[in-house]
């Protein structure tokens, strides 16, 4: 046996250093995390400033949340036909901020920011489908175009004309 390792030494020292090599990659490099990592903040900057104005316009009058996907908030009504591929038409798609009601949690106005992507008609065709969509379920929507800032009082304006809350309530 020892006469065989000595004449093929240099093919036995290989063999073993590939083997040691595997085994250490094997113990030190292991990761058997999934291969997922947090998000640093759940809205985007431009998603975020709005969220700030949006905070000082409602005053607390309404729970916020932010990115609601559409099959948490309407659902195919019963019996219809080829109800799964209607509930499929919404499942992967949300809407960036929900106003509801603070003691029920019943949905008064679905928000969406609109930045340039929603000029691509890709876009413009996912966003006709939300806008009717919501329509039919009556979760009244308000489209607001991406800016550098906005002004709460304004923001509260625009949103007591789309709910019909006369000024002051």
């Amino acid at each position: 046996m020892f006469e065989f390792i000595f004449e093929h030494w240099a093919m036995f020292f290989l063999l073993t250093a590939i083997a040691i090599t595997w085994l250490l990659a094997k113990l030190l490099l292991a990761d058997d995390r999934l291969p997922y990592e947090k998000r640093p903040s759940l809205l985007t900057e431009p998603e975020l400033a709005f969220y700030r104005a949006l905070h000082d316009a409602v005053g607390g009058q309404w729970a916020i949340h932010t990115m609601v996907r559409l099959a948490d908030l309407i659902q195919v009504r019963p019996q219809t036909p080829k109800s799964q591929a209607w509930q499929n038409r919404i499942h992967a798609k949300h809407i960036d901020f929900l106003l509801c009601d603070r003691g029920t949690l019943e949905a008064k106005l679905a928000l969406e920011l609109d930045d340039a992507t929603h000029r691509r008609p890709d876009r413009q065709v996912r966003d006709q489908f939300v806008n009717r969509a919501l329509a039919d379920a009556g979760v009244p929507l308000m489209r607001i175009d991406v800016g550098q800032s906005y002004d709460p009082a304004q923001l509260r304006k625009s949103i007591d004309e789309r709910l019909g809350v006369k000024a002051g309530k």
